[in-house]
């Protein structure tokens, strides 16, 4: 048996490697096809703004003592979780007395709550 150089050995353990990954996909595509898991591409249409997201975006404030989590997401910068967080709080702790002590919420810190001042009030 010849000794392989360096770089062929290198080569040699990348061909292994391209096919194994390939043969697992492989398998995984299979394994999900007729189990109701969707094996989709990234549509970036499909996560563009809305005409009506937009307008709410430059339009009327949201009272953060009475908006829902739904509604608190659609403000730039909020995803989900700050949005359940910032219920929960109110839950907790009751109405906002000012927009200011939306800072209390775990993951509202100066940037964010300075990047949606304008959008939110308690009012």
């Amino acid at each position: 048996m010849t000794k392989l150089e360096r770089v062929e050995r290198s080569i040699l353990i990348f061909l292994i490697a391209a096919l194994v990954l390939g043969v697992t996909v492989s398998v995984l595509r299979k394994s999900h096809q007729g189990t109701g898991v969707i094996i989709d591409r990234f549509d970036p249409e499909r996560y563009k703004e809305t005409a009506a997201d937009a307008s709410s975006q430059a339009g009327e404030k949201i009272n953060i003592n009475n908006a829902s989590a739904e509604e608190l997401a659609k403000i730039k910068g909020i995803g989900r979780t700050i949005a359940e967080r910032i219920v929960e709080y109110r839950y907790q702790n009751g109405s906002f007395a000012s927009i200011d002590d939306i800072k209390d919420v775990k993951g509202v810190g100066v940037a964010l709550f300075e990047k949606i001042r304008n959008r939110i009030t308690t009012e």
